[in-house]
């Protein structure tokens, strides 16, 4: 679904209407038509040139006429705290996480055996400030990080999975790949699906040079289904988890 209809230019502060239709985009190089859209939470992005430099804005822009619709419809989206859509498979569709999603994926959690090998959300109201905090520094610093996995024909919420810069990477443009599946759901593959297309975005979208992952010894499964993407068993961690490299 696309949010953004119309991308409006504005090179002088005088120009700056009063209000916006739904789905607006200012672009401007003002600094006095960013602050302004900022206290009305009108969605901006700033665009620098030769005569224009350090602004101060949330989405800045260098060589505009480059940039493709796809762009300006995420920063519209960023700005108006809309979840991005990342990518889709024969059977799900893969997009951020937003606040409305919170009950569902506490549902997801509570089905049997999710947490068997893995941690269990934290409390509600915890897990909702940690989650809030996760839009904002997470999806707004990497441009990526955990998703949410969804069945393209029921829009069931049937997984977890994507890729996070953590303390346990070692080398640079590396990240970790982390993912889970309904257990109602175990046993039909999806976890391949899903998974092989997020290695595909760390190579092609986000120029990541490997990816790390870690399961428990016992999650026979996984341990699988990384071999099957062609990750290479590393070693045992002090915690007992096993750690698993893809070069890219």
């Amino acid at each position: 679904m696309n949010y953004l209809n119309n991308i409006i230019t504005i090179v002088q502060p005088e120009n700056l209407q009063p209000d916006y239709p739904e789905g607006t985009l200012v672009l401007t190089d003002s600094q006095a038509v960013i602050d302004v859209c900022n206290n009305r939470n009108q969605p901006v992005a700033a665009f620098e040139h030769d005569d224009i430099h350090n602004l101060k804005c949330n989405h800045i822009l260098i060589d505009v006429d480059d940039v493709d619709d796809e762009v300006f419809e995420n920063i519209y989206r960023r700005c108006m705290d809309i979840p991005w859509d990342i990518s889709e498979t024969d059977r799900t569709f893969i997009r951020e996480f937003s606040m409305p999603d919170l009950d569902d994926l506490f549902q997801l959690y509570s089905k049997s055996g999710m947490t068997k090998y893995m941690e269990p959300l934290f409390e509600y109201e915890e897990e909702k400030q940690y989650e809030l905090n996760y839009i904002q520094y997470i999806y707004k610093l990497y441009g990526f990080g955990m998703w949410l996995v969804y069945d393209k024909i029921s829009k069931d919420l049937i997984g977890r999975a994507g890729i996070e810069v953590r303390d346990t990477c070692l080398g640079e443009n590396q990240a970790e790949l982390g993912f889970c599946i309904a257990s109602d759901r175990w046993g039909q593959g999806l976890g391949y699906e899903v998974c092989s297309e997020i290695v595909r975005l760390a190579r092609e979208e986000y120029d990541l040079n490997s990816l790390i992952a870690r399961c428990d010894p016992d999650n026979k499964a996984s341990r699988r289904l990384l071999e099957k993407l062609g990750f290479e068993f590393i070693c045992f961690q002090d915690d007992g988890d096993c750690r698993y490299r893809l070069g890219l």
